[in-house]
Protein backbone atom coordinates (compact mmCIF):
# COMPACT_ATOMS: atom_id res chain seq x y z
CA UNK A 1 0.00 0.00 0.00
CA UNK A 2 2.80 2.42 0.91
CA UNK A 3 4.59 1.71 -2.36
CA UNK A 4 1.49 2.65 -4.34
CA UNK A 5 1.15 5.93 -2.42
CA UNK A 6 4.77 6.81 -3.00
CA UNK A 7 4.60 6.16 -6.74
CA UNK A 8 1.14 7.75 -7.17
CA UNK A 9 2.46 11.20 -8.20
CA UNK A 10 4.76 9.59 -10.78
CA UNK A 11 1.98 7.45 -12.19
CA UNK A 12 -0.40 10.42 -12.42
CA UNK A 13 2.25 12.53 -14.18
CA UNK A 14 3.04 9.71 -16.59
CA UNK A 15 -0.63 9.15 -17.47
CA UNK A 16 -1.16 12.90 -17.95
CA UNK A 17 1.84 13.13 -20.26
CA UNK A 18 0.59 10.14 -22.22
CA UNK A 19 -2.86 11.70 -22.70
CA UNK A 20 -1.38 15.03 -23.77
CA UNK A 21 0.96 13.31 -26.23
CA UNK A 22 -1.92 11.26 -27.66
CA UNK A 23 -4.09 14.37 -28.07
CA UNK A 24 -1.24 16.31 -29.68
CA UNK A 25 -0.55 13.45 -32.09
CA UNK A 26 -4.20 13.29 -33.11
CA UNK A 27 -4.37 17.06 -33.62
CA UNK A 28 -1.18 17.00 -35.68
CA UNK A 29 -2.57 14.17 -37.81
CA UNK A 30 -5.83 16.04 -38.43
CA UNK A 31 -3.89 19.21 -39.31
CA UNK A 32 -1.74 17.30 -41.81
CA UNK A 33 -4.83 15.70 -43.32
CA UNK A 34 -6.56 19.06 -43.65
CA UNK A 35 -3.45 20.54 -45.30
CA UNK A 36 -3.36 17.64 -47.73
CA UNK A 37 -7.04 18.14 -48.64
CA UNK A 38 -6.44 21.81 -49.25
CA UNK A 39 -3.45 21.15 -51.50
CA UNK A 40 -5.35 18.50 -53.43
CA UNK A 41 -8.31 20.79 -53.93
CA UNK A 42 -6.12 23.60 -55.24
CA UNK A 43 -3.85 21.47 -57.47
CA UNK A 44 -5.81 18.83 -59.41
CA UNK A 45 -3.84 15.92 -60.83
CA UNK A 46 -3.14 15.34 -64.53
CA UNK A 47 -6.50 13.54 -65.14
CA UNK A 48 -8.37 16.72 -64.26
CA UNK A 49 -10.00 15.30 -61.16
CA UNK A 50 -8.98 15.76 -57.60
CA UNK A 51 -7.79 12.72 -55.73
CA UNK A 52 -9.98 11.51 -52.96
CA UNK A 53 -8.60 12.40 -49.57
CA UNK A 54 -6.54 9.72 -47.90
CA UNK A 55 -8.13 8.10 -44.90
CA UNK A 56 -7.28 9.65 -41.58
CA UNK A 57 -4.82 7.60 -39.61
CA UNK A 58 -6.03 6.36 -36.29
CA UNK A 59 -3.43 5.95 -33.60
CA UNK A 60 -3.75 4.38 -30.25
CA UNK A 61 -0.15 4.82 -29.15
CA UNK A 62 1.89 7.99 -29.34
CA UNK A 63 4.60 7.95 -32.02
CA UNK A 64 8.08 7.05 -30.75
CA UNK A 65 10.31 10.04 -30.10
CA UNK A 66 12.68 10.96 -32.89
CA UNK A 67 16.37 10.31 -32.20
CA UNK A 68 18.38 13.39 -31.38
CA UNK A 69 20.22 14.83 -34.34
CA UNK A 70 23.89 15.46 -33.97
CA UNK A 71 24.30 18.05 -36.69
CA UNK A 72 26.77 20.82 -35.91
CA UNK A 73 25.09 24.16 -35.21
CA UNK A 74 25.01 26.60 -38.08
CA UNK A 75 27.47 29.47 -37.68
CA UNK A 76 25.92 32.68 -36.44
CA UNK A 77 25.61 35.35 -39.10
CA UNK A 78 28.03 38.18 -38.63
CA UNK A 79 26.93 41.76 -38.95
CA UNK A 80 28.74 43.81 -41.57
CA UNK A 81 31.30 46.18 -40.14
CA UNK A 82 30.02 49.72 -40.44
CA UNK A 83 32.39 52.40 -41.60
CA UNK A 84 33.14 55.16 -39.11
CA UNK A 85 31.09 58.27 -39.88
CA UNK A 86 33.02 61.22 -41.28
CA UNK A 87 31.88 63.55 -38.50
CA UNK A 88 33.75 61.63 -35.78
CA UNK A 89 37.12 63.17 -34.97
CA UNK A 90 40.13 61.01 -34.29
CA UNK A 91 41.36 62.91 -31.25
CA UNK A 92 39.07 63.27 -28.23
CA UNK A 93 38.41 66.80 -27.05
CA UNK A 94 38.07 67.56 -23.34
CA UNK A 95 34.86 69.47 -22.82
CA UNK A 96 35.03 70.07 -19.07
CA UNK A 97 36.43 68.70 -15.85
CA UNK A 98 34.49 68.61 -12.63
CA UNK A 99 35.72 67.88 -9.15
CA UNK A 100 34.35 68.51 -5.72
CA UNK A 101 36.10 71.13 -3.61
CA UNK A 102 39.16 69.62 -1.93
CA UNK A 103 39.50 66.81 -4.46
CA UNK A 104 42.76 68.29 -5.74
CA UNK A 105 44.40 67.06 -2.52
CA UNK A 106 43.65 63.48 -3.53
CA UNK A 107 41.44 60.77 -2.14
CA UNK A 108 41.50 59.94 1.52
CA UNK A 109 40.06 60.83 4.86
CA UNK A 110 40.74 64.08 6.65
CA UNK A 111 42.86 63.36 9.69
CA UNK A 112 42.83 65.79 12.57
CA UNK A 113 45.87 65.59 14.82
CA UNK A 114 45.47 67.16 18.24
CA UNK A 115 48.29 68.59 20.34
CA UNK A 116 50.33 65.89 22.08
CA UNK A 117 49.85 67.74 25.37
CA UNK A 118 48.01 70.91 26.30
CA UNK A 119 49.82 74.15 25.49
CA UNK A 120 52.06 72.47 22.90
CA UNK A 121 51.40 75.00 20.15
CA UNK A 122 52.59 77.84 22.40
CA UNK A 123 55.88 76.12 23.32
CA UNK A 124 59.10 77.01 21.53
CA UNK A 125 61.36 74.33 19.99
CA UNK A 126 63.71 74.17 23.03
CA UNK A 127 60.79 73.55 25.42
CA UNK A 128 59.34 70.81 23.19
CA UNK A 129 62.74 69.07 22.90
CA UNK A 130 63.25 69.18 26.68
CA UNK A 131 59.82 67.67 27.32
CA UNK A 132 60.32 65.07 24.53
CA UNK A 133 63.43 63.75 26.32
CA UNK A 134 61.14 62.59 29.16
CA UNK A 135 58.26 61.30 26.95
CA UNK A 136 57.17 57.78 26.17
CA UNK A 137 57.48 56.39 22.62
CA UNK A 138 53.70 56.88 22.12
CA UNK A 139 53.97 60.57 23.08
CA UNK A 140 57.03 60.96 20.83
CA UNK A 141 55.06 59.51 17.92
CA UNK A 142 52.22 61.96 18.62
CA UNK A 143 54.72 64.86 18.74
CA UNK A 144 56.26 63.73 15.45
CA UNK A 145 52.87 63.48 13.75
CA UNK A 146 51.58 66.82 15.08
CA UNK A 147 54.82 68.63 14.29
CA UNK A 148 55.00 67.27 10.72
CA UNK A 149 51.37 68.28 10.02
CA UNK A 150 51.40 71.73 11.64
CA UNK A 151 54.61 73.54 12.50
CA UNK A 152 57.26 71.43 10.70
CA UNK A 153 60.18 72.61 12.87
CA UNK A 154 63.29 70.72 11.69
CA UNK A 155 64.99 70.83 15.10
CA UNK A 156 61.99 69.33 16.87
CA UNK A 157 61.55 66.61 14.25
CA UNK A 158 65.26 65.66 14.41
CA UNK A 159 65.19 65.56 18.24
CA UNK A 160 62.06 63.40 18.29
CA UNK A 161 63.58 61.00 15.73
CA UNK A 162 66.71 60.72 17.93
CA UNK A 163 64.60 59.98 21.01
CA UNK A 164 62.56 57.37 19.15
CA UNK A 165 65.78 55.62 18.03
CA UNK A 166 67.12 55.69 21.60
CA UNK A 167 63.86 54.38 22.99
CA UNK A 168 63.85 51.54 20.46
CA UNK A 169 67.47 50.53 21.16
CA UNK A 170 68.92 52.27 18.11
CA UNK A 171 72.04 54.39 17.77
CA UNK A 172 71.62 58.18 18.41
CA UNK A 173 73.84 58.92 15.39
Amino acid sequence: MTGKLITLPLRVAFQSARLVTRAAGGAAGRAASLAGHTIDALAPDSRGAAEPPPPEPTRTEPPPPEPARTEPPAPAPTAPVAEEPAHVSEEPELVSELAEPGAEDGAGADVTVREPWSGYRHMNAREVITRAEQSSPAELAAVRLYESRHLSRETVLAAVDRQLKLGNGGDPA
